[in-house]
């Protein structure tokens, strides 16, 4: 699944090196929390390899949780 509703929209429309068109982002790794009651997760393309760093509020999170889990392969 394509997580480019998460990401802001300069990156979201940026242009893949690998096709022709946006990145295909995907998150990797574990979330971490940070201060504030923000969720950081590093962001990966699955075609062209670039990565960005996201921070979700708690709420975003709870609402993202379960798909975020399923990509990650923790549930």
């Amino acid at each position: 699944m394509n997580f480019n509703h998460l990401m802001e929209g300069r990156i979201a429309k940026r242009k893949c090196r690998a096709r022709n068109g946006p990145c295909y982002f995907l998150p990797i790794g574990d979330g971490r929390s940070t201060a504030g009651e923000n969720v950081h997760f590093t962001m990966h393309c699955k075609n062209c390899g670039a990565r960005e760093e996201i921070f979700l509020t708690k709420e975003e999170y709870f609402i993202q949780e379960k798909l975020i889990h399923k990509e990650i392969g923790n549930v």
